[in-house]
């Protein structure tokens, strides 16, 4: 072979460089959040069906009324997603940040209102809330693996229309936690969608504060049309704050039409949240 046949394609002489040791550091990282994501998910549906077919029955057999029953099952709901945030977060998936949660510890009833820019929003939100009582989509009802556990736990569907409401102003009168999620579905990428006004009209007729919960995500992660595998370069960071809590009829608003009241109040909870996540750069 000629004497040029063995230079490279650099001119040096030598071979091309593979991959630096950080690079394929990074690389096995990232396959290694990619197998841990999807593990984590068949241990969630693999649990949430156990759930469903042995403790929750349990809790349902041992004495007491409706409600009392449902609370058990809730309260073994938010022990199970303490168990899965913490197995993400063992992972190395995901890291997780609250800030004000103490404002949700106090005694019912609390309304408690988020924006949903992640798939796994109700599972960090429900791991703070050993009582509560979720409002949750048809979908998430109908789901094989979380539909018992929403059937057991008394879960309120959205399909039931304005029943809806009726139904989360009873739980916040008997001093109980409800949770919404006002968009209706997760959130487009770095954006919001328009919030329902479910939760103010519950607000109003119940008479209780609305207690705003931000939620972000950097890097983005479980977002909405983003497959699961599709994960980032490092850790999801949540960082959840709870704002002040949000009055339904403000000083000056009393006399106002409950349908402008709830116009107004949704989109002071919308602008509240908004500006917390922008301070975040996150809108």
């Amino acid at each position: 072979m000629g004497a040029g046949a063995e230079r490279s394609h650099d001119g040096t002489g030598r071979g091309a460089p593979g991959p630096r040791p950080a690079a394929l550091a990074l690389r096995a990282f990232r396959l290694w959040r990619i197998l841990g994501t999807g593990l984590s998910f068949v241990v969630f549906g693999g649990g949430a069906l156990g759930l469903a077919l042995v403790a929750f029955p349990l809790c349902h057999l041992a004495p007491g009324d409706t409600c009392v029953k449902e609370a058990r099952v809730q309260r073994v709901i938010h022990y199970a997603y303490r168990c899965f945030v913490a197995l993400m977060e063992t992972l190395g998936l995901i890291r997780t940040e609250w800030v004000g949660a103490e404002r949700l510890s106090g005694p019912g009833p609390h309304l408690v209102v988020a924006n949903h820019p992640t798939l796994i929003d109700v599972v960090h939100v429900i791991a703070r809330l050993p009582q509560a009582d979720c409002v949750i989509g048809d979908e998430y009802a109908r789901n094989p693996f979380l539909g018992f556990a929403a059937s057991w736990a008394g879960y309120i569907t959205n399909a039931q229309g304005a029943a809806v409401v009726d139904a989360c102003v009873e739980r916040l009168r008997a001093g109980r936690t409800v949770v919404l999620f006002p968009e209706g579905t997760r959130s487009p990428p770095n954006e919001m969608h328009p919030f329902r006004r479910g939760a103010a009209h519950v607000a109003l007729r119940a008479g209780v504060l609305l207690e705003p919960v931000a939620i972000s995500c950097a890097p983005s992660m479980l977002s909405k049309g983003q497959p699961w595998w599709d994960v980032p370069e490092r850790p999801g960071r949540f960082t959840i704050h709870v704002l002040d809590p949000i009055e339904p009829r403000p000083m000056g608003a009393s006399d106002l039409p409950d349908a402008l009241a709830a116009r107004r109040l949704t989109a002071t909870l919308r602008e509240r949240i908004r500006e917390r996540l922008s301070r975040a750069g996150l809108r």
